[in-house]
């Protein structure tokens, strides 16, 4: 049944909002007019726009409130639905909860949304619904999509400082290389003296910087990692989906982070009761990365096949170099859901200590790569003035 946004009043002139479910507009327009209420707007759910981390994950735990207080899961849609405390998540919920009662799995309905699910979350949303511990998956989404949000967040401030020296540094290498370095370069072409090499290579970087093709050359590396970073931000999953894990610096980050969702995952569904073959193939999805989902596939079919998790692990990039000593070992002990997630908070500890490191490098790596800039562009102003001056006192 849709759900419609109405706008009415009351008899007194009195204002009311709200949304409700009925078959057509005309429907719901008569239902108000019985209750006293005389409607001005009547406008169809649709739409909605995409959530941050920090509105997914404030969804996430609200869900999990409301599903922990024994109220069936289409009620807690409705409820948030109309309570949203995040206005774009309204519309969106109001939909997920009509499929939901239509027979739609929450995580599928929800993944097609706009909210922006991703991939990894609709993994787990399958891993809570296929264990029945949805309220438990959805407080550990919450707690990990706000451990992103803070990244986030002291990405931002640690980035502040050095991208205003970086802005700066800009407007003041625009000065130069469009005022400054021609009149520079006539004065010195007038002197009729060779001029050092370095002198010579920023002036021509300067001519060719003025030149439109020259500066549509210059752009396209920028424009290049501006794509990358909105890629990296709307769809993380489509870049490098197997080299990302051998980058500098990143690669142990995205390596950490894969095998805590794929452990985290695991645990929830074997506790939950779920066989191991297909919770291994869930557990790969949550990893986020379509490489160790193809891996984790071709495991649960060893599985299938009377090979050992523990073992079979062994020979997987990326999760097998951490996570098999826990699977064997939970394997002997028959507390194998206890130990995964033990590996899980450690792999999350080491993906927050990484997080840690490479934000303290960030802002003096762009302090430094501004200061060279600056240096390189006054050494090629300074030098010919330097040989002018010791010519002459020679």
């Amino acid at each position: 049944m849709p759900t419609y946004r109405f706008q009415a009043y009351t008899a007194a002139g009195q204002s009311r909002r709200g949304r409700r479910e009925a078959p057509t507009a005309k429907a719901l327009r008569e239902q108000l007019l019985a209750e006293g209420l005389y409607p001005r707007e009547l406008h169809a759910v649709g739409g909605g726009s995409r959530l941050s981390a920090a509105q997914r994950a404030l969804l996430y735990r609200e869900l999990a409130a409301l599903l922990d207080a024994g109220i069936p899961l289409d009620r807690s849609l409705q409820l948030l639905a109309e309570g949203a405390a995040v206005e774009a998540a309204a519309e969106p919920l109001a939909r997920v909860r009509d499929e939901v009662r239509e027979g739609r799995r929450l995580s599928q309905a929800l993944k097609e949304s706009a909210m922006g699910i991703r991939g990894d979350e609709e993994a787990v949303l399958l891993a809570g619904e296929s264990s029945g511990t949805l309220a438990k998956v959805c407080v550990s989404l919450a707690d990990l999509l706000e451990r992103e949000s803070e990244v986030g967040e002291q990405l931002k401030s640690a980035l502040t400082y050095p991208l205003l020296v970086c802005v700066l540094a800009g407007g003041v290498l625009a000065l130069v290389v469009g005022f400054l370095l021609p009149v520079y370069e006539k004065l010195l072409g007038g002197l009729g003296k060779d001029l050092p090499l370095l002198t010579e290579a920023v002036l021509s970087f300067g001519r060719a910087l003025r030149h439109p093709l020259g500066f549509t050359l210059a752009m396209l590396p920028l424009a290049g990692l501006a794509w990358l970073i909105w890629k990296l931000i709307r769809e993380p999953e489509q870049i490098l989906p197997r080299k990302r894990f051998s980058l500098p610096f990143l690669g142990g980050l995205f390596a950490a982070m894969s095998r805590a969702r794929f452990a985290r995952t695991l645990s929830l569904l074997l506790e939950g009761g779920v066989r191991l073959p297909e919770a291994v193939e869930i557990s790969g999805r949550a990893t986020g990365s379509p490489w160790l989902t193809d891996l984790a596939n071709a495991l649960a079919e060893r599985i299938r096949q009377g090979a050992r998790i523990g073992e079979g692990l062994q020979d997987v990039p990326v999760l097998g170099t951490e996570l098999s000593g826990w699977m064997k070992a939970g394997e002997q002990t028959g507390t194998l859901h206890e130990l995964l997630l033990h590996a899980a908070r450690a792999e999350e500890r080491a993906w927050d200590r990484g997080v840690k490191r490479s934000l303290s490098l960030i802002e003096p790596l762009l302090i430094v790569g501004v200061g060279v800039m600056i240096l390189v562009v006054a050494l090629a102003i300074l030098l010919p003035m330097l040989r002018i001056n010791s010519q002459l006192s020679s």
